[in-house]
């Protein structure tokens, strides 16, 4: 997986309004379109998720880079850079449930549970 250093997030409009974010930097890695310490521009960021307390971002095209430091300038950078992906629509990549990852074991009944079901309205079925 390509590193990103000495990165930063921009924040583009496109003709109709919409956001999208991409990251300026450093690329290093195995990439063979970049040569180890090219400076790049990704295209648009899609999702993020978080790999041993790294954060690591998808682009519109497939690429996956793993965010190492961002530029000096840039003061809390992957704070803002959360902050910009939420406000153009994007939410944190979630795996697809996985029920033996459940942390729900068993489930108890408690008194107050049947009056809440009974005070539901229930959906018409035919008979």
């Amino acid at each position: 997986m390509n590193i990103l250093n000495n990165w930063k997030a921009l924040e583009l409009l496109t003709r109709d309004g919409a956001t999208l974010v991409c990251i300026e930097g450093r690329v290093y890695g195995s990439n063979p379109r970049f040569p180890s310490s090219s400076h790049i521009r990704t295209s648009p960021i899609t999702s993020y998720s978080f790999q041993s307390d790294a954060m690591v971002v998808t682009t519109k095209h497939g690429s996956e880079y793993l965010l190492g430091k961002p530029d000096p300038s840039e003061t809390f950078a992957q704070q803002r850079l959360l902050r910009r992906l939420a406000r153009a629509g994007h939410a944190a990549a979630s795996a697809a449930f996985n029920p033996m990852e459940s942390q729900l074991t068993e489930h108890v009944s408690r008194p107050g549970d049947e009056a809440a079901k009974a005070s539901q309205p229930h959906a018409l079925t035919e008979h």
